[in-house]
């Protein structure tokens, strides 16, 4: 993909595909583009349910809301980059002088594995490998389901158990954590996606002060040190009977970035977290303790600000979980790595697409 489409003159355009349910796979069933009156959606790293639509439909467009999906497209130079599948949910009808339409509440696909409670007890045995498990509550949604989840050969170093009642989105995440990946998302094509997490930022995009303008000068600096801590303990398994607890301890200095204005170096003090995990070893009770020091440089500092869309990759549109952003500022002196938490799309002609991201590091 040639880069330069982005940062020249645009003709873009959306389209927006139905997808219906049959004979257990999702198909395409035409475009309602010219029947969609206004759409938005939010893509936010903080929820459970990531992804968020609204659309303005008309109401003689026919829809299964039960089964039926809309997919969303920005279209630029020829490039389609999708922007997620979602579910529809709570039509609203909505009368007026000439005509009728609908305002219809959506999610992405998280929601089916939300709703998809367990109807007994759920028990692993110590030494199975967990993406396995992973993928059989996948495979048990639907035949529908599409997934990549990163390979892993991570066995339970013990017997784990769920009960009745818990959604497979709860079951999936908590079985991630353990092996140190980021909670499941869904990708812009309608694809499961899981990958571990790494100290190495996924840098996707470039926001430097140049000739492009990218990014609008309306730029919201956060800084917020009231959820800040400097040292974090990890402990696992410590209510297994004849089993020895997992546990690390992990400062900020024992990380390196001693020079961050809140560590014990420079406050004199600790400000410690304790976090309780289920584990599969000690490599990811250390890990999971870097990680948590690592995240902790993301509580303390925000920017919110427009810009024109942007990716990284062809065949995809939304943000991937640890894609991150290099944004610089002269007026504001930054010139940082910053981790996307947060976008927002109007999906009309000329919008701006609104991000939050959170700073982790210098380039």
């Amino acid at each position: 993909m040639d880069n330069s489409i982005f940062t020249g003159n645009r003709y873009e355009t959306w389209k927006f595909e139905i997808l219906s349910l049959i004979n257990g796979e999702l198909v395409h069933n035409g475009y309602i583009t010219k029947y969609v009156e206004d759409a938005n959606i939010s893509i936010d790293f903080t929820r459970d349910i990531i992804g968020v639509a609204r659309f303005k439909i008309d109401d003689s467009v026919n829809l299964n809301y039960l089964s039926d999906r809309i997919k969303i497209y920005y279209v630029l130079s020829g490039y389609e980059f999708p922007l997620g599948v979602y579910m529809l949910l709570s039509p609203l009808q909505h009368f007026k002088i000439a005509s009728v339409d609908r305002n219809i509440q959506a999610y992405d696909q998280l929601k089916a594995l939300e709703d998809d409670k367990l109807t007994t007890s759920l028990t692993y045995d110590a030494g199975v490998v967990i993406v396995d498990k992973i993928k059989d509550i996948l495979d048990n949604v639907g035949s529908w389901v599409r997934y990549n989840i990163e390979p892993s050969t991570a066995t339970l170093q013990m017997p784990v158990s769920y009960i009745m009642g818990r959604s497979k989105l709860f079951v999936i995440n908590s079985l991630l954590n353990m092996i140190n990946y980021y909670p499941l998302w869904v990708s812009g094509n309608g694809v499961f996606r899981a990958i571990p997490w790494s100290a190495t930022k996924n840098i996707t995009w470039g926001f430097k002060e140049d000739n492009l303008n990218l990014y609008e000068p309306d730029v919201l600096r956060n800084i917020d040190y009231s959820k800040a801590y400097n040292r974090v303990v990890i402990i696992a398994n410590q209510f297994v009977a004849d089993t020895e607890p997992l546990y690390k301890v992990w400062t900020m200095e024992d990380e390196g970035i001693e020079s961050h204005p809140f560590s014990y170096t420079n406050i004199g003090r600790y400000v410690t977290e304790v976090f309780y995990s289920e584990a599969a070893s000690q490599e990811y009770v250390d890990l999971r303790a870097k990680r948590e020091i690592r995240k902790m440089l993301e509580i303390n500092e925000s920017l919110d600000y427009p810009h024109a869309f942007v990716t990284s990759r062809e065949n995809d549109g939304l943000p991937y979980q640890g894609d991150h952003y290099l944004f610089k500022n002269t007026e504001l002196n930054i010139y940082e790595t910053y981790k996307i938490i947060r976008q927002d799309w109007s999906l009309n002609v000329g919008q701006s697409v609104y991000s939050k991201i959170r700073r982790v590091t210098n380039p």
